[in-house]
């Protein structure tokens, strides 16, 4: 592939740190691969000296084919088996990696942690298990008033920050922070004794390690040239990580596209790249503002809009592909011919010979996906709907994911009590529950107990004896994997505790197939492990399932519409988009549209869902839609007069792209004319959508009195700009936009 000067700069840099500023479809991951196939062929840098981190399994996996291809030698299967070949993976794995290597050959009371090799990954349904059993059993609190959900989102914060159990007593500047402190102490000590990490320590534990000096001294002369992509999604710990890594040599390659930043809620601070600018200023700046993905109008349009944030680096996203159509503009009367027009479209298109999969529908929230999915279903339309890890999600897969986790860790206490009773053994809840306390009182591990269960005399008979049957069971499968690779094991272990008989008692026939469909597709992901030892693929499996993230569970091998969140698109293309739900309140967010940093992320978000699409870019609003138990009316989106008029071209709405049937015109073809739809379309709007009223907001104040002509009257308690809450007698609390709501100042 040839690379366009700037890229070409950017191969050629490489002892000194670097900045590349990558706009979207940049080619900057081929730019970055040639990078890797220049260090090693032109320069002589030994391979296993690059490492380069991404922020995907799948960009990861992609990177390390392209760098492969280059170098003419067979992709690692992963990152455990390269040889003689650069270190490419997401930061979670790459530091999972380096904290196996670390307590493999460091003794943990010699680096002061107490981390051992055997560590088991929580997943935030594990995490939440063991927040909300601390919140009720250990503090007495009554979980309603403290969800758990709740104290992980400060914990994690938290973690982020840096900021460590105790060091969060001084933190407390309330009361939900206060059982925050306590719950944050109980949950670091439950980590420990089930020798467990969470997503957020498999940093954290990295960063304490790289800071002790003799370790740090290991990875530094062993990894001299990094590469860090999506640079701007960088949290605290991983600037922090990059950056020790970094210090000795400074050879330090990050790619940085401040118009891509849309995870904030993820943690990811833009201040990385001040910092950055700080710690490094003699770095080269190259600017890769080429797109070869898009069309010029829907590059012009990205650009108007992106162009309205404070962006601290200027630059123009630019391309030589033709200009196709205009972006199209659907402006329906309700959300539900909102997405009536989309299904249409898609169908009309699909018999044209186009395919299914060429379509990706887009929206802001997980919940947004209702109505687009009834209408796709009700033209038969095959879709699905990536937004979570919906196989690793099914309960026939955590049970049988618990087992191996429990084989692999046996201080795994959240898997434990997941599946000592699975399948049915009659220990009940009151058997768990004396179970936790004998583990609480005695500070032992559950296998210890279950292992010695006779001693709990406080447990039925019926109950010891269920316990000693699972205990036997457990110690079969734990031999059997020190023989077996981890997909025999499985089997293995579905036969021993009859599984399959247990997850499909009851269902109908499609029920139960669908289920043993799914144990089959497990072990068929676990057999890419059968090359390795038995433990080892056990291990490694574990591992791999624990990072996978909803972009890997895609099955591009199918012709369905995709349906997600543009948050999940980021890394996608398609030949044609459909951006929806675009108006203000909705996209920009309710809460962002007075918060100048919110809005900025927000259009962000706007410019990666626009430059998802190579070809065709639809942008819908409704008028009017039913939504969260109301109809509401929402101006359309202040992202959508950024747009260059020029660029718009408004989508024509008709009896046929409604999908009507026409079932007058055998009885006279005078019924159905174009002049009578635009007739009838005309009254018909009238009598369902009540136009907007455009108020003179400067004449609102605080206390006002108010008419509505559904609320009756009352006072406007909050006003910040066009946004109002109205407090009603009878309704309680309204947010409203008093420019166009329906009320009159008494």
């Amino acid at each position: 592939m040839q690379l366009n000067p700037k890229q070409e700069e950017a191969k050629n840099k490489i002892e000194w740190p670097l900045l590349i500023i990558a706009w979207a479809w940049s080619w900057k991951t081929a730019t970055l691969s040639q990078r890797v196939n220049y260090m090693i062929k032109e320069k002589g840098i030994v391979p296993p000296s690059v490492m380069m981190v991404t922020f995907t399994n799948k960009a990861a996996s992609e990177m390390r084919e392209r760098v492969a291809k280059t170098l003419w030698v067979e992709t690692p299967r992963s990152i455990y088996s390269r040889w003689n070949f650069p270190l490419i993976g997401t930061f979670h794995s790459i530091w999972i990696f380096i904290l196996k290597e670390v307590l493999n050959n460091f003794d943990s009371e010699e680096l002061a942690i107490w981390l051992k090799k055997d560590f088991v990954i929580y997943d935030e349904s594990d995490k939440l298990s063991v927040l909300k059993w601390i919140i009720k059993n250990e503090l007495h609190l009554n979980e309603k008033e403290y969800p758990a959900r709740q104290i992980a989102f400060y914990i994690s914060n938290a973690k982020n920050a840096l900021i460590s159990a105790k060091a969060y007593e001084a933190e407390i500047d309330s009361s939900i922070k206060e059982v925050v402190f306590k719950t944050y102490l109980k949950y670091e000590e439950n980590l420990r004794q089930n020798n467990a990490l969470d997503f957020d320590d498999i940093l954290v534990k990295t960063l304490w390690l790289l800071r002790i000096p003799k370790i740090l001294d290991i990875y530094q002369e062993r990894y001299k040239y990094l590469m860090v992509d999506e640079y701007q999604d960088t949290n605290a710990p991983q600037y922090e990580i990059v950056k020790l890594l970094a210090a000795k040599y400074r050879n330090l390659a990050v790619v940085w596209d401040d118009s891509q930043s849309i995870y904030s809620w993820r943690w990811a601070d833009m201040r990385n790249i001040i910092n950055f600018r700080k710690d490094y200023t003699d770095a080269l700046i190259i600017k890769l503002e080429q797109n070869y993905r898009s069309t010029k109008t829907i590059i012009s349009g990205a650009n108007s809009v992106i162009k309205n944030n404070n962006s601290w680096i200027k630059k123009e996203l630019w391309t030589d592909n033709n200009t196709w159509d205009k972006i199209n503009y659907i402006e329906a009367p309700d959300d539900k011919t909102e997405a009536s027009i989309i299904a249409w479209i898609i169908r009309d298109w699909t018999e044209d010979g186009w395919q299914y999969a060429d379509n990706l529908l887009l929206y802001r929230t997980n919940a947004q996906s209702r109505q687009l999915e009834e209408a796709l279903m009700i033209k038969n339309i095959p879709y699905r709907v990536i937004w979570g890890q919906k196989f690793y999600d099914r309960k026939e897969i955590k049970d049988l994911l618990g087992y191996l986790r429990v084989i692999h860790n046996s201080n795994d206490a959240v898997s434990m009590k997941r599946i000592i009773n699975v399948p049915t053994r009659k220990i009940g809840a009151k058997s768990i529950e004396i179970l936790d306390n004998y583990k609480l009182n005695f500070e032992l591990p559950y296998l210890q107990i279950i292992e010695n269960i006779d001693e709990v005399e406080e447990l039925r008979p019926a109950a010891r004896l269920s316990i000693k049957v699972f205990w036997e069971i457990y110690n079969t499968l734990r031999e059997q994997s020190n023989k077996i690779v981890v997909s025999e094991l499985i089997s293995h272990l579905v036969k021993a505790v009859q599984y399959e008989e247990y997850i499909t008692d009851g269902l109908s026939t499609d029920e139960a197939q669908s289920k043993k469909e799914n144990i089959e597709e497990l072990i068929t992901v676990a057999s890419q492990y059968n090359w390795m030892d038995p433990r080892e693929s056990l291990a490694q499996f574990l591992e791999e399932v624990a990072l996978i993230t909803d972009m890997d569970t895609k099955d591009e091998r199918e012709d369905y519409v995709t349906l997600m969140t543009i948050h999940t698109s980021k890394w996608l293309e398609q030949t044609r988009v459909f951006l929806t739900w675009l108006e203000d309140g909705i996209f920009p967010s309710f809460r962002s549209v007075w918060d100048v940093n919110a809005l900025e992320e927000e259009r962000r978000l706007m410019y990666v869902g626009m430059t998802r699409a190579r070809e065709e870019l639809y942008i819908s609003r409704a008028k009017e839609r039913f939504h969260f138990w109301d109809y509401v009316r929402n101006p359309e989106s202040r992202f959508m007069k950024e747009i260059d008029t020029q660029l718009i071209e408004n989508y024509a709405i008709t009896e046929k792209s409604l999908g009507w049937t026409s079932i007058f015109s055998s009885v006279s073809s005078l019924w159905w004319t174009s002049d009578w739809f635009s007739f009838w379309w005309a009254s018909t709007a009238k009598k369902v959508v009540k136009p907007l009223a455009n108020n003179d907001v400067s004449i609102f104040s605080m206390w006002d009195k108010v008419a509505h002509p559904k609320f009756w009257n009352w006072i406007i308690t909050s006003l910040t700009w066009e946004l109002a809450e109205i407090a009603f007698s009878s309704n309680g609390i309204k947010k409203m936009n008093i420019r166009i709501a329906p009320v009159r100042k008494l």
